[in-house]
């Protein structure tokens, strides 16, 4: 079975089977261009159906319609992180947004919504209208792709279309539910559904994906397979979903389920999760994840390391921006700060051995700190540059179910030590077994000494969280500082409902004042506005939401 980490050589045109349903009176017209295959044709080709699989997954490597994006949304609507950029101006669409008050005519919420309808979605729909297990596909090598195979790839293509209208749900909450290709969708027909219908679409979607006994198990996944969806990924983002809306208890079960089947552990050393492919990326940490390598003259990397690096001499735009407010969350001696948060004066050595000294000062970057997360050192950069690279983002990883799995616990009144013992599995790698130092730098200013160590007894005694303690505040501030910089705080913040007591404070302070982040955020600003263009483009059959 091919890799979907080999993604870009198998892509396919969605327009190649998607756009023949029109048909004219000529017979002129009726000829099929040159170039072209009618659906069934193409559907008789070698490896069809798995190319349109494909084209289910390829949208989360669009650099800005969806890795940029996870963390515009994500990180930058929020305290943890400010957009940065040239000046004040740059990327003014974000500050919108994150002031509180954004048009319907927002460029980057219609981003968004095009991306997840008309290339996320649709692939996922045009694929489940095409697929069935009656489908007579030939496979690579000649022969018939089988029965079980054709469900395994129908439960990959219901997750992804599940995992799309998730990213629109949690935005705009009362989205249009098509289950079909968009070329026979009548747009009259295209309303919003309801939050608790949405909700329903996506969990119905998962619930059956996550029942096809073909979805394999994380445990018989091949290495070869990694990027491709597994029935306990499937199972830790339902649970994401259910908590979203508000289901601990179900959410609970899950995640149960998925701690219990010993897929999965924490990598021993935080610091290697962002800098090792081997031992991050493809760790036993990684639930889900879309991994990227750089292969010269054929595919580039990721744009989100020269964007969110610092400008000048780090060569980067300078988006994503670390704020105060977050660095002050840490507790002394905890070194993941050292491995998320970059500060001006930080200094790595080149390719060349000439020294590389961050200088974050001369645009808008309030704070003067970057992600570290997104910063791939010299030894990951083949020509040197940011473009192309290897750098990846997590879409989930262990660390985040054990914190969601603790959280559930305590939201339903469960088993208090068990949930302690949880977010102390995270806190323990954290503060005794991570590297108190940048191992690719010369100079960090957030770097721990060797006096700082946190032994196990001090551990123990100083930051091991207690079932007698405060769990919800517990596990609310490990999710900060475990996942900062990661895309999920704007979630987090909404589903706890502290997003508008959180940005008010956030707003009030010099950083918020600054970028004006929070300063306008009411209890009104969410969900956010539809697209006014696709309101006009059906015709008013659409609504805006009601608090715009």
């Amino acid at each position: 079975m091919k890799s979907i980490v080999n993604i870009g050589k198998l892509l396919v045109s969605i327009a190649c089977v998607g756009a023949l349903t029109t048909s004219c009176n000529s017979d002129f017209l009726d000829r099929p261009p040159l170039g072209t295959l009618d659906e069934v044709t193409y559907l008789s080709t070698k490896d069809a159906g798995y190319k349109l699989l494909v084209n289910c997954y390829q949208p989360l490597q669009d650099s800005w319609n969806y890795q940029d994006m996870k963390f515009v949304l994500g990180d930058q609507l929020s305290d943890d992180c400010s957009k940065g950029g040239s000046d004040a101006g740059d990327r003014v669409r974000i500050t919108e947004i994150a002031r509180g008050t954004p048009m319907a005519t927002n460029q980057v919420l219609s981003d968004l919504w095009t991306h997840r309808y008309q290339t996320a979605i649709s692939a996922c729909n045009v694929f489940l209208s095409l697929i069935t297990p009656e489908s007579e596909l030939i496979d690579d090598a000649g022969g018939l792709v089988s029965t079980e195979t054709k469900q395994r790839w129908i439960a990959e293509a219901q997750f992804m279309r599940a995992f799309y209208y998730y990213d629109l749900a949690t935005i705009f909450q009362n989205i249009p539910l098509i289950d079909k290709p968009m070329e026979v969708v009548d747009k009259s027909t295209i309303t919003k559904s309801s939050k608790e219908e949405v909700m329903n679409f996506i969990l119905k979607d998962l619930n059956t994906a996550i029942a096809e006994p073909n979805l394999p198990n994380a445990k018989s996944l091949p290495t070869s397979e990694i990027g491709r969806i597994t029935k306990e990924a499937a199972m830790a983002f339902r649970a994401r979903v259910l908590m979203f809306y508000g289901n601990y208890g179900e959410a609970l079960k899950d995640l149960k389920t998925v701690v219990e089947s010993g897929s999965y552990e924490l990598v021993d050393d935080y610091e290697k999760l962002f800098n090792n492919a081997t031992e991050g990326y493809m760790s036993k940490e990684s639930v889900f994840i879309t991994l990227r390598s750089y292969i010269p003259s054929y595919t580039s990397g990721s744009v989100c390391p020269q964007m969110n690096v610092g400008r000048g001499i780090a060569g980067g735009w300078g988006g994503e921006c670390p704020t105060k407010d977050l660095v002050d969350e840490y507790e002394v001696g905890d070194p993941r700060l050292v491995h998320t948060v970059l500060s001006s004066g930080d200094i790595f050595v080149k390719n060349d051995g000439s020294e590389e000294v961050h200088d974050y000062s001369g645009y808008d970057n309030f704070p003067q700190q970057h992600s570290r997360k997104q910063y791939p050192d010299f030894s990951r950069r083949p020509l040197n540059d940011l473009l192309n690279t290897d750098w990846t983002h997590y879409h989930i990883r262990y660390a985040d179910v054990l914190l969601m799995y603790a959280e559930c616990l305590i939201e339903t009144d469960g088993d208090k030590q068990l949930a302690a013992d949880l977010i102390n599995q995270v806190r323990y790698r954290a503060f005794v077994t991570t590297s108190l130092t940048d191992s690719y730098a010369k100079y960090r200013k957030f770097n721990l000494k060797e006096s700082d160590r946190v032994t196990e007894d001090t551990f123990n005694a100083k930051y091991k969280v207690k079932a007698s303690d405060d769990l919800r505040a517990a596990v609310r501030h490990e999710r900060r500082i475990e996942l900062a910089g990661e895309g999920l705080r704007f979630y987090d913040l909404i589903r706890w409902g502290t997003f508008v007591s959180t940005m008010q404070k956030f707003g009030k302070t010099d950083e918020g004042k600054y970028s004006g982040a929070g300063t306008l955020v009411t209890d009104k600003t969410y969900p956010y506005p539809i697209p006014q263009s696709e309101i006009d483009y059906v015709g008013g059959a659409l609504t805006q939401n009601d608090n715009y």
